[in-house]
Order: structure tokens, then sequence, then C-alpha cells
């Protein structure tokens, strides 16, 4: 195996690695069909009201709901990679043990509130299911579950962070590039 510049040996990836990234690359995926979605359904629609004078009645429902998933797609990815807005400017002075502790910490609330938001955009499930939609008659439920599938995935990936805090591996937020503006 060839071996890094740093003399360690580089090991292949693991099947947990392999599909966690499979699974990355299929959000991304979906992603690009929600936003694809958007623009051809709202495109459509406003050369249609405008040429023909007539519409796509479940434009405005379906790009709605693609919205939402593509909102709630992203949130998870950006936190993949680490892509969330964190203001480390008092932590950055910390040395590297109290560093940790705040991180976990901060991991912990996270947990806590990925938690909150999973039980709140549950009972909207629960609620979204008796509820249809008016015109394409979906349930209601369709833009909760986005809320759902979120927290629950961010809720994983943060149960990771805190695992690796824990064990003692380099943070996140340690090897995130500094903007260089202090």
């Amino acid at each position: 195996m060839p071996s890094s510049p740093s003399g360690a040996q580089s090991r292949p990836p693991s099947f947990l690695a392999r599909t966690a990234d499979a699974c990355f690359r299929l959000q991304t995926g979906l992603m690009v069909v929600c936003l694809a979605v958007m623009v051809v359904l709202l495109f459509g629609n406003v050369m249609l009201r405008y040429v023909f004078n007539s519409g796509i009645n479940v434009s405005d429902e379906v790009s709605r709901l693609a919205f939402v998933w593509l909102i709630f797609l992203g949130a998870v990815l950006a936190l993949r990679d680490g892509q969330h807005i964190g203001v480390t400017l008092l932590v950055a002075r910390f040395g590297p043990a109290p560093r940790r502790v705040v991180h976990i910490l901060c991991q912990l609330l996270i947990l806590w509130a990925l938690w909150l938001m999973a039980q709140g955009s549950w009972q909207q499930v629960v609620i979204g299911m008796g509820n249809r939609l008016p015109v394409t008659g979906w349930p209601g439920a369709v833009f909760d579950i986005a809320a759902l599938y979120a927290s629950v995935a961010m809720g994983l990936l943060t149960c990771i962070e805190l695992v690796r805090a824990v064990s003692g591996a380099p943070l996140s937020a340690d090897s995130a590039p500094e903007d260089g503006a202090l």
C-alpha cells in the first residue's frame, strides 16, 4: 500500500464509511432532483400562465414540498461537512483539553436541540397524517417528515462526532480552515 506523506499507512475506507458516503451521494442527488422539480414546475407554470393563460395546478404545492426537502437535506449535508456557522472566537484561544470539553458540551447541547426537533416534528407528522393538501391530496405530513428525517440524520452525525471527541480523536473544529480575519 502506498504510504501517506507523513509516513502513516493509509487504509481503505470501511464498509460503514462507504455506506455513509453512498447515502450522502444519494442525498445530494435528491437535492438536485428537488431543485430541478422546482425550476421546471415554476418556470413551466409562469410560461403557461403568460402564453396560454392556464397553469399547472399542483405546481405551488409540489415546488413548496421540494423546497422544504431541499433545505432539510442541505442542512444534513452541511452538518456532515462542518459548514454550519460556529463562533469560535473564544474557544480557539483555549488549550486542547478545555477545547475538547467545550466541544463535547456543545455536541450534547446540539443533541438536546435535535431531540426537541425530532419530538416536535414527530408530533407534526402524526397531526399531518390526518390532513390532506388541497390540490394534490397528499398527507400534510410530507412536509413534516423532512424535519423528522433531518433531526434523526443530524442526531446520528452528532453522536458520531461526540464519540470521536470522547475517544480522543482530533476535533473537527480543529481541522477546519481559519478565515484569518483575526
